[in-house]
């Protein structure tokens, strides 16, 4: 079950990973970042928290997490920038950045103004249901319940719970990735499943602790009913 304080604070730092990539791209244009440090042997989340580390009392406040998230914060901006996007790249241009560093967020960083969002791939179709899968029987195991593997196809197949088991999915997945690393491109499936409609995002869609609360309530009914007794 979900503790709104931590939902509130990851979904909080979620909407600044996004303003921070935004405001990357304009500093770069107006040349007031630094990108002149190397970092070797970082992993992309761990190359985040020294780069956001450096720069945090340069950052906007809608941008700059507290410096007691810095660590969450690192970890989900690192996987939301590998995972949503994805490097224009032209022939002949090799994948690193100007400051001389190969990882994989100064690659990414230094080239803000030329990333597209990526395609949804046959490998995020199929992983997406199970993350599905894999939240619903979490969750029935948490009220001391058995969900079948048949009770769980028809959760994930039932068009009218379909937004909600997705939206629950989504921020279950978020607050994993706070805490470690990326779970692939199946996330990528589920935001556009509540964050966009056909093939266009939805206008000023935000999420909201209160939806993803009401959300989890009526998954946690329908898995009680369903559940093996």
């Amino acid at each position: 079950m979900f503790d709104r304080d931590e939902l509130e604070l990851v979904i909080g730092l979620q909407e600044k990973s996004y303003s921070l990539l935004k405001w990357v791209g304009e500093s770069l244009k107006a040349g007031t970042i630094d990108f002149s440090h190397v970092h070797e042997a970082m992993s992309a989340s761990e190359a985040t928290a020294e780069w956001v580390s450096r720069h945090l009392d340069n950052m906007p406040l809608e941008v700059r997490p507290g410096e007691e998230d810095i660590e969450r914060f690192s970890h989900l901006f690192a996987s939301y920038l590998t995972t949503s996007f994805e490097l224009i790249e032209k022939p002949g241009v090799q994948l690193a950045s100007s400051c001389g560093c190969y990882c994989s967020m100064c690659s990414y960083l230094v080239r803000a103004n030329h990333l597209k969002v990526k395609k949804i791939s046959k490998r995020a179709k199929k992983d997406a249901p199970e993350l599905k899968a894999v939240y619903l029987r979490s969750l029935a195991t948490d009220q001391g319940l058995t969900l079948s593997p048949d009770a769980v196809s028809t959760l994930i197949g039932d068009p009218d719970l379909a937004e909600d088991i997705a939206l629950v999915t989504y921020a279950n997945e978020l607050i994993r990735r706070s805490q470690f690393a990326s779970q692939g491109e199946g996330i990528l499936v589920l935001w556009r499943e509540i964050a966009w409609k056909g093939t266009t995002p939805k206008k000023n869609f935000r999420l909201r602790a209160d939806k993803v609360l009401k959300a989890e309530k009526i998954i946690v009914e329908q898995v009680t009913t369903r559940a093996l007794t």
